[in-house]
Parts: structure tokens; C-alpha cells; sequence
């Protein structure tokens, strides 16, 4: 027994039915209903492109540009548009700390001192480890760092040095 051979042809049509380019229909549907289904198609791959390759939303508002993520870096920090913020990189993050109310803050030497000579790392810990600078969020989103001056974290400042203070000098 030989094998049939299988054919599939839509309903309706015939046998000796030959089916061209634009398939069995276009006699009576019309040119268009080839090229309709072309464009819906084209305008569903735009759009499922614009979903998974459209810009993020960004920071949140309150967060506010200072500059570059490239001109912050590593063991430096300097002072921002935003009084009393000072931005540092350390081991690769970024750190904003906020001066404590009344106090001017000022880096030099790798470190933070305030008014009352108590000096802090980079990250905002004091250097003899009791009390810290207040922290601010940092955000890097296309290479712009970011800071959120309305939500920070408050720490208790460093004790004054009871020795000599240290200063910027």
C-alpha cells in the first residue's frame, strides 16, 4: 500500500485552485485585506517595542541632580548646589551627608570636619567612632547622581574632640 499523500487547502477551494502570492482570496476580497493585516502587525511590533525599550520613569521628585556620576571619585567628595550637602565616593558608593543645623561642615584631608573640630569618614561616621553626619539618599540614573534633601537620616553628631580639634588648615 503506498503512502497518501497529505494536502491541505483552506475550505472551499478546489483542488486545482492554485494559490498565489497574496493566497486563494484576493480575487474576492480585495487587495486590502492583505495589506490590512500587515500594518496592524507592524503597528503591534512598534508598540511592544516602545513598552520593553521606553526610557525608566526616574528618581522620585524630590530627589534633586548635583552632577556627574563620573566627577565624584573614589577617597574625595566636595560640596553640592544644595547648602550644606557635601557628596563623597568611598569604596566605590556614593555618600551625601548634610551639615548638622548651625555647624559648617568642611572636607580636608580625605575626611569631614565640622565647626567643633570632630572629624568624619566619607560615609558620615565619626572618626572615633561614636555619632555620624546625617545621610541623604543618593540615586545614580543615567549617569546623573541624584539627592533627596527632604528625607534624611538623622544621626546624633560626633561628641566634641576633648583634645586638640581637628581643622582644615
Amino acid at each position: 500500500m503506498s503512502p497518501r499523500r497529505i494536502r491541505f487547502r483552506p475550505p472551499g477551494i478546489r483542488p486545482s485552485t492554485s494559490i498565489g502570492p497574496l493566497g486563494p482570496f484576493r480575487g474576492r476580497l480585495g487587495l486590502h485585506w492583505v495589506i490590512a493585516p500587515l500594518v496592524v502587525g507592524l503597528g503591534l511590533a512598534v508598540a511592544a517595542w516602545f513598552l520593553l525599550f521606553r526610557p525608566g520613569p526616574g528618581p522620585a521628585a524630590s530627589f534633586v541632580p548635583v552632577g556627574s556620576a563620573a566627577s565624584f571619585h573614589d577617597g574625595s567628595a566636595r560640596g553640592v548646589d544644595l547648602p550644606g550637602v557635601f557628596v563623597g565616593m568611598t569604596g566605590g558608593r556614593l555618600f551625601a551627608v548634610e551639615q548638622e543645623d548651625g555647624c559648617s561642615l568642611a572636607f580636608c584631608g580625605g575626611r569631614y570636619v565640622d565647626c567643633r573640630g570632630a572629624a568624619y569618614g566619607l560615609d558620615g561616621r565619626a572618626a572615633g567612632g561614636v555619632g555620624a553626619l546625617d545621610l541623604l539618599p543618593v540615586q545614580v540614573y543615567r549617569n546623573t547622581v541624584y539627592v533627596d534633601p527632604d528625607h534624611p537620616l538623622d544621626r546624633s553628631p560626633a561628641p566634641a574632640p576633648a583634645g586638640v580639634p581637628a581643622s582644615c588648615g
